[in-house]
Parts: structure tokens; sequence; C-alpha cells
């Protein structure tokens, strides 16, 4: 979801607003409610639609943090595949078998 979807759906949900005047208000659909006239049930729903919404922003955080994981990974992985020297598969799909170091040091002393 880009940001400005993510900012329509806050505008067409709910918002807390406290105006001037010190009563807080409810922004719901384009509506302004007081706080104070909403039953118990509202301000429940209310407490939850913030809570879900705080746990998918933390979600969001922690998608970044593995994309930026899995990035370092990928790298670490192609440097690794580099200094052992292996070959990419050629395009008639032959390969050279990985010989371990140790073997490929000998075949370098030969």
């Amino acid at each position: 979801m880009s940001d400005s979807d993510q900012m329509q759906q806050r505008t067409n949900t709910s918002e807390v607003q406290t105006p001037e005047v010190g009563q807080q208000t409810l922004t719901l659909d384009g509506r302004d409610y007081a706080m104070q006239s909403l039953p118990p049930e509202a301000i429940n729903l209310l407490n939850d639609l913030i809570r879900s919404e705080n746990e998918l922003n933390e979600h969001r955080f922690r998608i970044r943090q593995l994309s930026a994981a899995q990035q370092g990974l990928t790298s670490q992985l192609g440097l690794m595949i580099q200094a052992a020297g292996i070959k990419p598969v050629s395009k008639d799909g032959q390969f050279e078998p990985w010989v371990g170091q140790q073997q490929s040091e000998e075949n370098k002393a030969a």
C-alpha cells in the first residue's frame, strides 16, 4: 500500500483530534464526534483500532529490516561464490563441481 493510499485510508476511517477548547473529538468519515459522547464499546473499538495501527506500523518496520537483511545476505553469498572461484553454469548446462578449498589449492600447485 502506497503512502498516499495509507493517508487516504486514515482520512476515511478515524482520527482523534483535540480542538482549542480542550474537548477531544473523533473524526470518522469526515464527521466529528465528541469523545465524551461515545459509548464505552465505541471507545474500546477505537482503542483496538489504534493498537492495530501501531502493530501494523511495527510489522512494516520489521519487513524493512528483513528486506535489508536479505540484501546483505545476497551480497555476502555473491562475494562468497566469487571468492571460491565458482563459475556460472554454461549455456549447455555444464558446470564445474566445487572441489573444496584444499583440493583447489592442490590443483593450482600442480
